[in-house]
């Protein structure tokens, strides 16, 4: 598999951009009812979301208060009824301080409406005319930029610091080099390369698939990140799985048992790093076949073979670092300085609840 080339990358971005300009985040991803615009600073353009209603099922990818707060307490109903109503007793004070903030109407900067935006090595230049220029468009609102972490950008969290931004803990991410020989002495990674060997399934990839095929490949992705994860997991349309089949904006690969499609995974690569922010099966089928397994073997094997860093992203903690993967805290940034004191006393309350306890929670369990 070699590298796509910059120009079908960026290609692939413009049109995603140009769309959700155009249509709305809801063009891309349903349960993401957001504006998007472009920010004047950098090239190539960097998109900007902000929501423009409200919903208990906004994806994370849109919603802050989706990501601090309903995200959990939709794992916690899922476990038992008696849980969820605790988790939504405790998250009570969390939630007043979101609406004081203003947070559910934050211009989300840099934000492709994925799990893990990749950042380029912003300096702290970039950052000022990053930040001057989303501030004069979005002046009654937070600024927030998701996906913040030492691990994948070096420094980039002291830099928004030094300039004014506060640090809210999100989630634990994995991050994995498969260029390190020791990744590929894991027995775990060799028996998942093994299993993806198997001719049971066929793999195919991106030059393979058809546009008939795109419902399947959706099904799948439903099947592992809706109906049995959570609602608020970013509900990819059609029309976005016609985006990363014609132009590429994530690199679909798929299994195949018996000519029908069982699995789908989608490579997003961007700033020398590869992660996915799409996977699925068909939760169906017996656990034997080892259809996770062997999808994040693709992941690992792609990554290796591009020469680039993997962004093994969130979940799972256990099996990633039985397969290399690094543990590492991840942030969102929020810029407040511009609002009135009221909404930063109530960030600063958030951020330091949230520093104490979800910090340590999250470097945990994950």
């Amino acid at each position: 598999m070699t590298l796509l080339e910059p120009a079908l990358l960026l290609d692939g971005h413009a049109s995603w951009l140009s769309q959700a300009r155009l249509n709305g985040g809801q063009h891309w991803v349903r349960n993401a009812a957001c504006d998007v615009c472009c920010s004047d600073a950098g090239n190539p353009p960097i998109p900007v979301t902000r929501l423009h209603t409200f919903s208990a099922q906004d994806s994370y990818v849109a919603s802050a208060r989706s990501a601090w707060l309903r995200y959990a307490q939709d794992e916690a109903q899922r476990k038992s009824r008696s849980l969820g109503t605790l988790a939504q007793v405790a998250g009570l004070p969390l939630s007043g301080l979101i609406t004081a903030a203003r947070l559910d109407e934050a211009a989300v900067i840099n934000n492709w409406l994925i799990s893990t935006n990749l950042h380029p090595q912003w300096q702290d230049s970039d950052l000022s005319l990053l930040t001057e220029s989303v501030m004069a468009r979005h002046c009654d609102s937070p600024l927030l930029l998701r996906n913040v972490s030492d691990a994948v950008n070096p420094g980039l969290a002291q830099r928004l610091a030094a300039q004014g931004w506060t640090l809210l803990p999100a989630r634990q991410i994995y991050t994995c080099d498969p260029q390190d020989p020791a990744v590929w002495q894991s027995p775990n990674v060799k028996r998942d390369q093994k299993l993806l060997a198997q001719p049971d399934l066929q793999l195919g990839g991106p030059d393979t698939l058809t546009a008939d095929e795109l419902p399947a490949l959706r099904r799948c992705f439903r099947a592992l990140f809706i109906d049995k994860h959570s609602v608020l997991n970013p509900d990819f349309t059609d029309e976005f799985f016609a985006l990363c089949l014609d132009k590429r904006f994530l690199e679909l690969h798929a299994l195949r048992l018996d000519g029908r499609i069982v699995g789908v995974i989608g490579l997003y690569q961007r700033y020398g790093w590869l992660t996915t922010p799409l996977l699925g099966y068909d939760t169906t089928l017996p656990p034997e076949l080892g259809l996770y397994r062997r999808l994040m073997a693709l992941l690992l094997r792609e990554a290796q073979a591009r020469g680039l860093r993997l962004h093994y992203s969130s979940g799972a903690g256990a099996f990633k670092q039985h397969r290399g993967g690094v543990p590492a805290l991840e942030y969102s940034a929020v810029f407040s300085a511009h609002l009135p004191g009221r909404q930063r006393l109530a960030l600063s309350t958030l951020a330091g609840i949230l520093q104490r306890m979800a910090g340590p929670i999250l470097s945990r369990h994950g």
